[in-house]
């Protein structure tokens, strides 16, 4: 049975859906989603050191994940270093010849870098390879080149591969001069580098054994690291939601659902996404920029500092689309943020929209809203869509720059084609890394306004604290009693005054007067939902802030006028969390009259309840919440205005219902209906926040005060009496 709204409800929404519409403006100070928008915050080490709190149990994955990334950093450092090596030794084996005298030979031998660097021949000269230059002690390649290095390269060989080709033999070796290499036949200089090639196939076994060991090192450097995020923010997550569940209704008065579900969800998927997409790569692309710079000064300074000279440039621009990027980024998530109310409010008010054939001026707004985030995306769309190509530019120019200064160095021999090409490698692999580093940023700037927002509602702390003198979880008779209780929700406005009762067990009590006057703050300071500002109230005697709040919810039950159905079967609706069994389950639906229905849906007890009951009648979700009050055996029964929404077939189904909970029960109600409290043994007058008037149905009426005015309003002259 669908509800309809009521006339109030329709009069005031409609006054709203008829407004003009407005432009689009950022939230107010005091909306609800105020705290959704992103501040531009940066690193804040303060919050990065709560959340290493929750990967600190997981620090054994993290140093795993750490030495795969040793290991593949230090490969992706040492291949563009093989293949220098690689074209130098054995694809441009140039030497320069040295010539010496005999114990010049010998002491230079004996002073070779590296095996290979030197090669004597059989009339006492020296090969020098070329490519070992640039690695020389500077002061030791200096006396080399003024003792009579040549500046002439040659190629050397094996003397027994090949004899026939013009060259010069000295002893083992052949001496081929680098302006007639293009000389030899192919088929010829093949056979006479065969020692070249099995060099190059060596190297190429190394480099693919390399490649294979960073595959797997990088799966397990990824793998470790995203499940050490994964299992920290199931804690953050479990962390959460378990504080959210500890807060007090003044809580969540303030913070709206939809809030709070971006906070277990979006905002812990935030920190998820830093975790996965940022500090996978973080610690990684800095050691191999810094890295990479460290071996550019080791190989040429000259030219690195050359290489380097862009860099300022990059990180100028950077910082400007930093800048440019987190404004763009702050104005998406506020748009977003409206687009998701309006759709969210739409849905909600759908019946009220249609009754009103408001559809047009809705979807007015929404266009609107909608074209807003539309410019807002488009923007921060354009101004990636412009860092991108100018970070490429930047690169590339670098890399230009290396190509010129370091081909010059190559025509003149202070290079060597190995190194120019390991160079350019390297340059690209440092600029790589660093232009990711602003998207990273972004994402990590957000995951920082995520956890903010997070750590805001964990460090809420709980209003309603259980005494550590509690005691221990108890069955109570079901005696209440208020002692001069008055209460406040906000500072100087009071909702209840001086207010004091009393009811023994197995009796009942009923609440009643106009709306705000205060009947439903009762209940909630009962429950200790709320804590009294003055005065006590007393449960078997005992002040209600010394039993646990495990006592009062075991012992107290509510019926509210609002029933909350689960998306569960109608069987784990009655049963929640508790050993119920079936035939317990049946028994108590059959009590409060809902057996009949509960049978005639598809899978009975079995059934699956959409969401908030949305296919059940007001008066089935109502008898279904009954069914659950009964089933757990309340001695304390409550119930808030649960007759209020039904029609007066249905209220009789329900009356028998409440009837049968408040056998041997002590009973509360709030009804406005005074239909429903007429068999109570005392009815309370509330308003104004203050006991007006007090006694059964018939003295209230002999009275003839606001009770007797109520009851006329309801049942007429015909009902006096």
């Amino acid at each position: 049975m669908v509800t309809m709204p009521s006339f109030t409800e329709c009069s005031s929404l409609k006054r709203k859906l008829d407004a003009p519409v407005k432009e689009v403006n950022l939230p107010p100070q005091n909306s609800p989603f105020q705290s959704d928008s992103i501040e531009g915050k940066g690193l804040d080490t303060g919050l990065i050191r709560r959340l290493l709190k929750y990967v600190a149990p997981h620090r054994k994955l993290v140093f795993l994940a750490m030495v795969f990334m040793l290991v593949t950093s230090g490969v992706e450092l040492l291949l563009p270093w093989l293949t220098k090596q690689g074209i130098d030794r054995y694809l441009a084996r140039l030497y320069q010849v040295y010539a010496a005298e005999t114990a010049e030979c010998d002491e230079l031998m004996a002073m070779e870098p590296a095996p290979g660097d030197f090669i004597r021949t059989a009339d006492d000269s020296i090969l020098v390879r070329k490519a070992s230059l640039d690695g020389m002690d500077p002061a030791f390649a200096a006396a080399l080149e003024t003792g009579g290095l040549q500046r002439a390269t040659f190629y050397v060989f094996s003397a027994d591969e090949y004899r026939e080709q013009t060259g010069f033999i000295s002893g083992e070796h052949w001496l081929v001069p680098e302006s007639q290499i293009s000389s030899i036949p192919p088929e010829a200089l093949f056979q006479i580098r065969s020692s070249d090639v099995k060099g190059i196939t060596r190297l190429a076994l190394l480099f693919t054994g390399l490649l294979v060991v960073s595959l797997f090192a990088g799966y397990g450097h990824v793998m470790t690291l995203v499940v050490a995020g994964q299992r920290s923010m199931y804690d953050v997550r479990t962390e959460l939601f378990r504080h959210i569940q500890t807060l007090s209704l003044n809580f969540f008065s303030s913070n709206p659902v939809g809030r709070l579900v971006t906070r277990v969800s979006n905002d812990v998927e935030a920190l998820n996404e830093m975790f996965s997409a940022v500090l996978v790569n973080l610690v990684k692309d800095l050691l191999l920029v810094l890295g990479t710079i460290l071996i550019l000064v080791l190989m040429d300074w000259k030219l690195a500092l050359i290489a380097l000279a862009v860099l300022p440039v990059f990180v100028v621009v950077s910082v400007f689309f930093r800048i440019k990027a987190r404004k763009a980024y702050r104005t998406v998530r506020k748009r977003l943020a409206e687009l998701n109310s309006s759709i969210a409010e739409d849905i909600s008010g759908v019946k009220v929209v249609q009754i009103f054939r408001q559809e047009k001026n809705r979807r007015k707004k929404y266009l609107e809203i909608n074209n807003g985030y539309y410019r807002a995306s488009m923007k921060q769309l354009y101004i990636f869509g412009v860092f991108r190509p100018a970070i490429n530019v930047i690169s590339q120019l670098g890399t230009a720059l290396v190509v010129i200064y370091g081909g010059l160095g190559t025509l003149s021999g202070a290079l060597t084609i190995g190194a120019l090409v390991a160079f350019i490698s390297y340059v690209r692999q440092m600029f790589r890394p660093v232009s990711d580093m602003s998207e990273k940023y972004n994402i990590m700037q957000s995951a920082m306004a995520s956890s903010e927002r997070i750590f805001r509602i964990i460090d809420t702390a709980p209003e309603i604290v259980e005494s550590p003198e509690a005691l221990p979880p108890c069955v109570l008779r079901g005696s209440v009693e208020f002692q001069n209780v008055s209460f406040a929700y906000e500072p100087d406005v009071p909702v209840l005054r001086d207010v004091s009762f009393s009811l023994e067990p197995g009796r009942s009590i009923a609440l009643v007067g106009p709306t705000g006057a205060g009947k439903t703050s009762i209940i909630s300071l009962l429950t200790r939902f709320w804590d009294v500002d003055s005065g006590r109230i007393l449960l078997d005697g005992q002040n209600i802030n010394t039993h646990s709040i495990e006592t009062l919810r075991k012992n107290i039950s509510i019926v509210l006028q609002d029933a909350f159905i689960f998306s569960r079967s109608v069987a784990d609706n009655i049963r929640l969390s508790s050993n119920l069994t079936e035939d317990q389950i049946r028994e108590a639906a059959d009590m409060v009259q809902a057996t009949g229905f509960i049978d005639a849906l598809p899978d009975g007890f079995d059934t699956v309840m959409a969401e908030r009951g949305a296919t059940l009648s007001t008066g089935q979700k109502q008898l279904i919440c009954f069914a659950r009050a009964l089933a757990h055996d309340p001695g304390i029964l409550v119930l808030d205005e649960a007759t209020s929404n039904v029609d007066p077939a249905t209220e009789q189904l329900i009356q028998n219902a409440i009837d049968t909970l408040m056998k041997g029960r002590t009973s509360i109600i709030v009804a406005h209906r005074l239909s429903t409290v007429q068999k109570c043994d005392e009815i309370l007058v509330i308003d104004g926040g203050r006991i007006m008037e007090q006694g059964s149905h018939q003295e209230l009426l002999a009275k003839r005060g606001i009770y007797y005015n109520l009851y006329l309003l309801q049942w007429g002259n015909n009902g006096e009496g």
